[in-house]
């Protein structure tokens, strides 16, 4: 999940938000005149989306930030399992789809439904089981806790960002040209598939890097740092192929262009040598 996938859910996390406060305001009329009147609200579409995705979201976003950030990481995990978020959503999730499945009544009998809706004794009952009856849900706790995780998205959105910001200024020269790192590239696989010292899983596995990293560079906003480290994978594997060294020297010759002269020299020593450096 990139940062911008983060953002994303973060959106999706306050339409349910809002939606599910406009429920909240309007209790009163949806225990009188049902759940369908909870599908027509103007925040209802755009929820009903995010819903859909939201037990998945709410999975990789914990996945991954537990990998980044284990304090973070547990703030979500408390969010689930004392707060019960996932379950709370997912069941109040289900009474609208319920509501939206249920098919209509004729005119006369949903008269008939009102009327005795508000009659005093009923609407007390009514009153009583609450909107999702028997069902062990708090709309009011749901709704502070999606505020919660809403601000621990917020945060891990910004810091990712920022991150990703960092990384394109550090490895991103103002004078790189994208079709040259594209040439080494192109260049690079062509004596892959040339190779014959290889198995085809060795070889397949190359040529995934090194369309991983001619994918990020034809994007509209490519992360260099992504470039390179799929890069410095392949030059590492190429530098130990006896066979291999127009290959290795293309990738080796394509990370030193994008890293720049500004930074090439400190970071040399970390590139593995080509056969034709040893020779030499």
């Amino acid at each position: 999940m990139e940062w911008y996938e983060i953002h994303k859910f973060k959106d999706r996390l306050a339409s349910i938000e809002q939606y599910f406060v406009e429920i909240a305001a309007n209790e009163q009329q949806i225990l009188t005149f049902g759940f369908g009147l909870a599908l027509d609200f103007p925040t209802a579409a755009k929820a009903f989306e995010a819903l859909k995705t939201f037990d998945e979201d709410f999975t990789t976003l914990k996945r991954y930030i537990l990998r980044m950030d284990r304090a973070i990481g547990q703030e979500l995990e408390s969010l689930d399992s004392n707060g019960k978020l996932v379950e709370q959503v997912s069941l109040i999730a289900l009474r609208l789809r319920m509501a939206e499945a249920r098919r209509p009544i004729s005119s006369s009998l949903a008269t008939i439904n009102q009327i005795f809706s508000v009659l005093p004794y009923l609407s007390r009952l009514v009153k009583r089981k609450g909107l999702f009856g028997e069902e062990p849900v708090s709309l009011h706790k749901t709704i502070i806790n999606l505020g919660k995780l809403r601000g621990l998205t917020n945060f891990c959105s910004d810091y990712l960002s920022s991150q990703e910001n960092l990384d394109d200024e550090v490895f991103k020269p103002s004078n790189v040209k994208p079709d040259r790192v594209l040439d080494l590239i192109d260049s690079a696989s062509a004596e892959i598939e040339k190779l014959t010292s290889i198995s085809p899983a060795e070889r397949t596995r190359i040529q995934g890097y090194l369309q991983e990293a001619k994918r990020e560079v034809l994007s509209s906003s490519p992360s260099w740092s992504k470039i390179v480290g799929a890069l410095v994978i392949v030059a590492a594997i190429t530098s130990g192929i006896a066979d291999a060294p127009n290959a290795a020297k293309n990738i080796k010759d394509a990370i030193e262009y994008i890293l720049g002269t500004s930074v090439e020299k400190p970071l040399q020593k970390y590139l593995p040598s080509t056969s034709e450096d040893e020779k030499s």
